[in-house]
């Protein structure tokens, strides 16, 4: 990814799931190519004040989940993204965590964007990074 991001230059970043460490991770060594992060459901959502500092500046960061967390045992997983998006405000005030039945998207799997309403999640996600 940090081939990539020297290749393209400055990106929104999207993680999903187990692919969340090593995002987070070129977020850090790389914070200059992070405009933003958006991580689906992520694992590995720092929590350290610190490490989300490092992580991509001032990059605005948003974490996605959908229904079903309590029963899938990723109530840890959720808290500490809702914790990076809290540390993240400090520096940008646009990150956010988009829980999807609080906002009456509800059905959803891990694998959201396979799911029927997958473009209404794309939505959301998008207008964020517009925003």
């Amino acid at each position: 990814m940090e081939t990539l991001l020297n290749r393209v230059g400055p990106a929104v970043l999207l993680v999903h799931s187990a692919g969340g460490g090593s995002g987070f991770a070129v977020a850090q060594t790389v914070p200059d190519l992070v405009e933003r992060i958006v991580a689906v459901e992520p694992v590995g959502a720092p929590t350290d004040p610190q490490t989300v500092a490092d992580m991509g500046g001032d990059a605005a960061f948003m974490g996605v989940y959908g229904d079903y967390v309590a029963e899938r045992g990723q109530t840890s997983r959720k808290a500490a993204t809702q914790t990076t998006a809290d540390l993240a405000g400090d520096t940008n005030s646009a990150s956010t965590l988009l829980s999807l039945p609080d906002e009456g998207i509800s059905g959803n799997t891990h694998l959201m964007m396979q799911d029927d309403n997958n473009g209404e999640i794309a939505d959301r996600i998008i207008t964020w990074i517009g925003d």
